[in-house]
Formats: structure tokens, C-alpha cells, sequence
């Protein structure tokens, strides 16, 4: 049971976009995007916590779901440096956004190894996996893509072709959001 409460709550990182949009239209009123990052991920790497004490009793290869839990703990630094605007770090504020993107790239791929920890019963954990592995592809290509095109640019200004936003849009706005979804699935299944 509490390896299904877990799975609930790790999928709210995932909802990222969905709370910035009901944000836009004043739907939780009094956050910006920075605060309800730092949020939504502080909750998200409490389920991991909560999912990897209680998967390492029954679940062999429990360990498979550490890089998520890894990679929300550095999301929730990370955040909690954005919003804290503190002096200490000040200089490299620069690298909080692309630190968040990669990150944000990275939950798909590290999902994929939270469902492989799950994988006892092949037929029931086929849907998960196919979607997580389509998640991932798209994840780690825009973020190769976002590599490449920063690397290849002279200028130290951030702008993106069409091309990356429109992956970034379908990643965010879609594949992200089924992922949590997936997570939530398997949670009450």
C-alpha cells in the first residue's frame, strides 16, 4: 500500500506544466513558477524516499529507482536556489535553467528504471514501459538537441530554433504529463 501512496506522489513532478498553466489562469493563486517547482518536486522526491524504503523489502531490484530519487533531491536544490536568490551562489544563477531542464529531461529515462524496479509480471507492466521508453527517447534527443544547438551558437544569449521549442512543447506539455500519469495508473491499480 504505501509503495502505491509513493507512486502517487512521484508523479507530481511530472505535472510541472500543467500547474504553471493553472497558474496562468489564477487557478493557485500566489505562486510563481519557481515556488511551484520547488513544491511540486519536494513532494515528488518525498514519494521516492517513501518508494525506495518500502520497495527495498519486497522488490528485488529496488535499487534501479535511486537515480530518480537522485535526480528530484538535485531538482529540489537546485530550485530551492532559484527561489532562495541567496548572495552565496549568486554568480552562477546563470546555470540554474539549464540545470532544471536537464533535470526535467531526465525523469523520463530515470522513470523508465523506477517501472524496470516494478517489472515482476511482464504483460501487466508492458504499457508503462512502452510509454516510459517513448518518453525517453524524446527526452534524452531534445536534450541532445538543446546540447548541440547551445554548443554550436557563438553568443552567450539563450535562443532556441523552432525546431527544439516545438519538441520542448510536446515533451512538457505532453509526454510529461503521461508519464505522471502512468506513475498515478500504477499507483491505483
Amino acid at each position: 500500500m504505501r509503495i502505491k501512496i509513493a507512486m502517487a506522489l512521484m508523479s507530481v513532478v511530472f505535472m510541472f506544466v500543467v500547474g504553471i498553466l493553472s497558474n496562468g489562469f489564477y487557478l493557485l493563486p500566489g505562486t510563481d513558477e519557481d515556488v511551484l517547482l520547488e513544491l511540486m518536486s519536494t513532494i515528488s522526491l518525498f514519494g521516492s524516499v517513501l518508494f525506495l524504503l518500502e520497495a527495498r523489502k519486497v522488490l528485488p531490484r529496488w535499487h534501479m529507482a535511486v537515480p530518480f530519487c537522485v535526480s528530484l533531491f538535485l531538482l529540489v536544490i537546485v530550485s530551492f536556489w532559484k527561489v532562495s536568490g541567496t548572495e552565496f551562489l549568486s554568480d552562477y544563477k546563470y546555470l540554474v535553467t539549464p540545470l532544471v531542464i536537464t533535470l526535467l529531461a531526465l525523469l523520463s529515462p530515470f522513470s523508465l528504471l523506477v517501472f524496470l524496479s516494478l517489472h515482476r509480471h511482464p504483460y501487466s507492466m508492458k504499457a508503462y514501459l512502452a510509454v516510459s521508453s517513448i518518453a525517453s527517447v524524446i527526452s534524452i534527443f531534445s536534450l541532445f538537441f538543446a546540447v548541440w544547438e547551445l554548443s554550436s551558437r557563438h553568443s552567450h544569449e539563450a535562443s532556441f530554433s523552432d525546431g527544439l521549442i516545438a519538441i520542448y512543447l510536446l515533451y512538457w506539455l505532453i509526454v510529461m504529463p503521461i508519464t505522471g500519469l502512468s506513475f498515478l495508473h500504477r499507483a491505483i491499480k
